[in-house]
């Protein structure tokens, strides 16, 4: 839950400042970092990207050393109790509202899709990064990450929205740490 309030922190602060201009206002603001709720085909997009990024969270903890998840730190296939699904759940919604609500909603009206989203990827990547230092061996979370911020940074540019990505990226996550240690 910590992380969802500090991921939001920078989205809530650009909400404040833009929002209070009279030339953006509040709605666009907010229009611009993807608080919108999708339609429903952005929902079926999200809902097709479900499959290969649930597919590649099993395929990932599946490359994992046994001894790597039971490693201080890591949380890998370690979902034991509701409170536990929760907090995977808000870790995600904390993540599309900063990485794909506001840093790839600045970067894609900057720089375009194409560079905007390997960008928006690429910072994504970065506070998974210390995952190396729990255990080398959770290295191949690394690349998984890097195409699920590409993915979700289409669904949101294709979208407008959070909403979808923020729901595949949660059921991914969760269905993911469901698999059997």
């Amino acid at each position: 839950m910590i992380e969802l309030v500090l991921c939001s922190v920078p989205s809530v602060i650009y909400l404040l400042v833009q929002g209070s201009r009279r030339r953006l206002g509040w709605a666009r603001a907010a229009e611009r970092l993807g608080f919108t709720p999708g339609t429903g085909r952005d929902h079926l997009r999200a809902l097709a990207l479900l499959v290969p990024l649930t597919a590649l969270g099993y395929g990932v903890v599946a490359l994992i050393p046994d001894s790597a998840t039971r490693t201080p730190g890591a949380t890998v296939a370690a979902v034991t109790s509701v409170w536990a699904g929760v907090t995977v759940l808000a870790r995600a919604l904390g993540e599309e509202i900063l990485f794909r609500g506001l840093v790839a909603g600045v970067l894609f009206r900057r720089l375009g899709l194409a560079r905007g989203n390997v960008v928006q990827a690429v910072v994504f990547l970065l506070p998974h990064l210390p995952l190396l230092l729990v255990d080398p061996a959770l290295w191949p979370i690394l690349p998984v990450q890097l195409v699920a911020g590409l993915l979700l940074g289409w669904l949101r540019h294709r979208s407008g929205s959070v909403v979808p990505g923020t729901l595949v990226h949660a059921v991914a996550n969760l269905g993911a740490a469901l698999v059997p240690a």
